[in-house]
């Protein structure tokens, strides 16, 4: 609901300033309080100083964002472009990997990669969690020899950890398309939902 009023306001500036017409937010900073439903103004005064919009500008032209903020990457030889990783071959579908537990549950390591939180709420038997934001200091705890299948909420973060394992040479992997959220959907009917 908030991005919401928030976009409407927004939207409602952009045509009062293209008709010219009403008393727009220039110079202003609305504070929007949904939990009073309130809104106040406060007056911002421009910064003469201001490296960017000041009376002196020093700032004139956009940064190299890659250099600004020390990020490496890798040679043109060894961008993931040449070998990238489809994400197709290696997505399972939740029904297919119920087949998988059924047959062969004990060979195969199940990992939810969802936070402490979501997991309180629901998860699938004989699951590990290894959330994502935690992710790399789990990984030794995985061998690459084993059939891994990954799961979250609904695939995208299982997704980010498999290309994770994959760049770390793991090649025994799938990702639950969907997520526990189908799971739940489809196979586990009783399961929580959230």
């Amino acid at each position: 609901m908030l991005p919401g009023v928030v976009g409407l306001i927004q939207a409602t500036e952009v045509i009062k300033l293209i008709i010219g017409k009403g008393k727009p937010l220039i110079g202003r900073l609305m504070l929007y309080d949904a939990m009073k439903m309130s809104f106040r103004d406060v007056r911002i005064h421009k910064d003469t100083h201001c490296e960017l919009c000041g009376e002196n500008p020093k700032i004139t032209e956009l940064i190299d964002y890659k250099a600004f903020c020390n990020i490496s990457l890798p040679p043109e030889s060894q961008k993931e472009e040449e070998h990238p990783l489809k994400e197709e071959d290696y997505s399972i579908s939740c029904l297919e990997l119920e087949n998988i537990l059924e047959e062969r549950g004990d060979k195969v390591v199940l990992v939810d990669v969802r936070e402490h939180h979501e997991w309180d709420i629901c998860r699938i038997e004989n699951a590990i969690l290894m959330p994502l934001s935690e992710f790399d200091k789990h990984i030794r705890k995985l061998n690459q020899e084993d059939e891994i299948y990954l799961y979250c909420y609904k695939g995208v973060r299982s997704m980010t950890a498999l290309k994770q394992l994959h760049a770390k040479g793991f090649k025994k992997l799938k990702s639950m398309t969907g997520g526990i959220n189908c799971w739940a959907e489809v196979i586990d009917t009783s399961m929580p939902r959230y």
